[in-house]
């Protein structure tokens, strides 16, 4: 037990389960070997000597010590040669270990080696990969579709190692943590996403029905409804082979829609590391013009703030597409204000500066 697994033996004729079932193999390196079989002819020199059709095994505890248990007595460590069964004829044994690369990425191939390999071995995997070739103890495997991947080597059909990793950035999950009972804000929660992605990388997008967009970052975000309708959540993270897929869950929220008109239809690239373009809905500023309160124009007003609130940006044009310049600005997460004299809250959209 102390060596693991759940089938131990302790006398003959059980020693040899774990290289009967593969489980371990017979490997002619004893630096690599943790069992030992004692093979025979066996005797014992225990009280006097004598020759018996005896059984042993032992745990390899280092270059000179065994670990072994000596009939009714306990476990003893001890010598190699500090045993009352022969050690003429012992077979090494180690449990076979395939290494690699824990996240390959789609396109990409990767390299896997078995360790304490058996004489002779097929290889398998899962299929949304493609076996490139084998070379003595490895063999490369290229990633076609992002999702859990694996391979492993078989003898007889019989699983001897198996090597669990990742194919490109899998999709998350979005999970919620409260019931949405109306207009405001909820938290939500990043699921499946690995521990070493930075918050700052966790992006998601409050599509609503009117077509208006909102960035929220973080892996808990308070993301806010501003009225009842259909919304739609996606979610992305940053990581080893780029953005993930959008995760994407529809949320039903009570209540009136809102029904003030949202100026912006879209800001990008997003994250951005120069020019920011930002495009007003052609649809909302004609029906505003149409309406006799914009006397021929609107005026735009467009304003970027750090994180903590501090005005880093400001432009005013009657346009309906321009371009913020944030060349300069420091990498990080900003929020972008659109706003004019005929709606009563600016649009608010987080942006991030990225080089």
């Amino acid at each position: 037990m102390s060596a693991g697994g759940s089938t131990v033996w302790i006398n003959t004729p059980e020693d040899d389960k774990y290289w009967n079932d593969y489980s371990y193999v017979e490997v002619s390196i004893p630096a690599e070997a943790t069992k030992i079989s004692f093979g025979g002819p066996c005797y014992q020199t225990w009280m006097g000597e004598y020759t018996n059709p005896c059984d042993h095994s032992a745990i390899r505890y280092s270059s000179s010590y065994f670990i072994s248990k000596w009939g009714p007595g306990p476990r003893f460590m001890h010598s190699i040669n500090d045993c009352p069964y022969s050690t003429e004829d012992l077979h090494y044994y180690a449990r076979p270990s395939i290494s690699g690369p824990t996240t390959v990425c789609i396109g990409s191939s990767a390299t896997y080696t078995v360790s304490s390999a058996p004489a002779s071995y097929t290889w398998d995997k899962s299929t949304n990969l493609t076996l490139v070739s084998t070379s003595g103890n490895t063999a490369t495997f290229t990633a076609n579709v992002i999702g859990s991947a694996w391979v492993r080597i078989l003898m007889d059909g019989t699983e001897v190692a198996k090597y669990d990793f990742t194919a490109g950035t899998p999709v998350g999950i979005i999970s919620s943590q409260s019931a949405i009972t109306g207009a405001g804000s909820y938290q939500f929660y990043a699921s499946s996403v690995p521990s070493g992605v930075s918050s700052n990388d966790i992006e998601w997008i409050l599509l609503p029905p009117i077509g208006y967009s909102t960035l929220y970052i973080g892996r808990t975000p308070m993301i806010s409804f501003p009225g009842g309708g259909l919304y739609t959540l996606k979610m992305r993270y940053y990581g080893t082979c780029g953005y993930s897929p959008y995760a994407s869950q529809q949320i039903s929220v009570p209540g009136a829609p809102v029904t003030d008109p949202r100026l912006l239809s879209r800001a990008y690239p997003n994250p951005v590391s120069d020019l920011l373009n930002i495009e007003l809905d052609e649809n909302v500023i004609e029906k505003l013009m149409e309406s006799g309160l914009a006397k021929g124009k609107i005026d735009i007003d467009i304003r970027l703030y750090t994180h903590s609130g501090v005005l880093v940006r400001n432009l005013i044009s009657s346009n309906k597409k321009m371009q913020l310049d944030v060349s300069n600005l420091p990498n990080g997460v900003y929020f972008l204000h659109v706003s004019s004299v005929l709606t009563q809250n600016p649009d608010v959209i987080t942006v991030i500066v990225r080089r």
